[in-house]
């Protein structure tokens, strides 16, 4: 996730990184090659047709990646024994009422409130939850405390937490390796905002959990990311041109066209994904995870959305996007704001309710786009309605301003 101050259009700002919380333990713990592991297809949904356009007929498949067993840290979660939820500018007045707001009982609330304790820092308070405590929420008590808590970024396991798109916590855990048992001890703790499930209680896992193996198969499964296939059918030589354009767009018009020629010959099925149609850097990493090695250590940052955007249409990716100073003027300089038709390779900044950028994806067809959720080798590249990006970013913004970007040379 980035946090770039409302300026961003008009200088380059300081980048505010906020990687998941067990992100950094996996990054520096576990810099592995490897590919991702896929489910078929999520069963929150059958495959569905978006609306003709310029991109043609499309047919949209969910399915399910999950990072390679050996990215994934074997030991996560605090080993300080200290957990603290921060609450920036609060006095105990508003710590009271806001608890009681939530639902908690009047006994969880007073448990809670013994242990604030005020913190200059923070010109508020902070509380010391026992685990105890947070096992027995209700799971509609959890999301609206853990919500809460995710807006500030003090509170990594909420503002990091787990996520994932779907319908039933079968979707997210079902057909994993976790132990009965450790599914059992999950599930309450998962939460709902919307159509994303949430979990943030690494610390009862820690507290619970003592095979240190049983926790890298629970990471696995919980870092388990929603995304789609998405197939183009061709049915006829008369669509090629129109196609060959919109898919080919950076100059790869003479690439695609062979391709969606072949599609419509003998024996075809009429359907090709469109990665195959998508620009050598998106091909290369799309439903997959980073491969870090030591040399990523001497970066600024670790492949992030802006990064991810601008290097879209480029053979070979230019590090100097780590730097947000040279991404957001390479953006302010070598883009135009577009307001519709918009084109594949265009770039969409998410700003919240101040004018922060605080998200970056690049659009593909109808309401699909390309996204990085997240910096570090547990963070696939997917593709995802741009409502559901919304939707996972909605701790920073319950209603993005959205800028479409267009290069100045396309």
């Amino acid at each position: 996730m980035l946090v770039v101050p409302r300026g961003w259009l008009f200088a380059a700002l300081a980048l505010f990184g906020a990687p998941w919380i067990v992100v950094g333990t996996l990054y520096l713990r576990g810099s592995f090659t490897g590919v991702n592991t896929a489910a078929p297809v999520s069963p929150s949904a059958a495959s569905r047709s978006a609306p003709d356009g310029p991109w043609g007929d499309l047919t949209i498949t969910p399915i399910v990646v999950s990072p390679p067993l050996e990215y994934v840290a074997a030991d996560w979660g605090r080993d300080d024994g200290q957990y603290r939820w921060y609450f920036p500018g609060t006095s105990p007045d508003l710590l009271r009422a806001f608890l009681a707001s939530t639902g908690l009982t009047a006994e969880q609330s007073a448990r809670l409130q013994a242990t604030a304790r005020p913190d200059d820092r923070i010109r508020g308070l902070t509380i010391e939850p026992d685990l105890e405590l947070l096992q027995s929420l209700d799971p509609q008590v959890r999301a609206r405390l853990y919500l809460q808590l995710a807006k500030s970024q003090l509170n990594g396991d909420q503002a990091n937490s787990f996520r994932f798109f779907g319908k039933s916590t079968d979707e997210w855990l079902g057909g994993t390796l976790i132990a009965p048992e450790t599914r059992k001890l999950v599930e309450p703790l998962i939460y709902r905002d919307g159509d994303i499930m949430h979990f943030a209680d690494a610390e009862i896992v820690r507290a619970r959990i003592e095979d240190t193996s049983e926790r890298q198969r629970l990471a696995k499964a919980l870092l388990r990311q929603s995304t789609m296939l998405v197939k183009l059918s061709v049915t006829g030589q008369s669509q090629i041109s129109q196609l060959a354009l919109y898919w080919g767009r950076g100059g790869r018009a003479t690439d695609v066209r062979p391709l969606l020629e072949s599609v419509v010959g003998a024996g075809s099925e009429g359907r090709v994904d469109i990665v195959h149609l998508l620009p050598s850097f998106v091909r290369n990493r799309l439903y997959r995870y980073p491969r870090i090695t030591t040399a990523d250590l001497n970066k600024p940052a670790l492949a992030n959305c802006l990064w991810t955007s601008l290097n879209f249409f480029r053979q070979e990716p230019d590090d100097r996007y780590l730097d947000v100073n040279v991404a957001l003027t390479t953006l302010r300089q070598d883009y135009h704001i577009v307001e519709s038709a918009f084109q594949l390779g265009d770039v969409i900044a998410l700003l919240d309710a101040e004018g922060d950028l605080f998200h970056v994806v690049v659009y593909l067809a109808d309401d699909l786009v390309f996204t990085k959720n997240g910096t570090s080798a547990v963070s696939p590249w997917t593709i995802m309605p741009i409502q559901r990006v919304k939707d996972y970013y909605r701790a920073q913004s319950d209603n993005p301003r959205l800028i479409y970007h267009r290069r100045n040379d396309l």
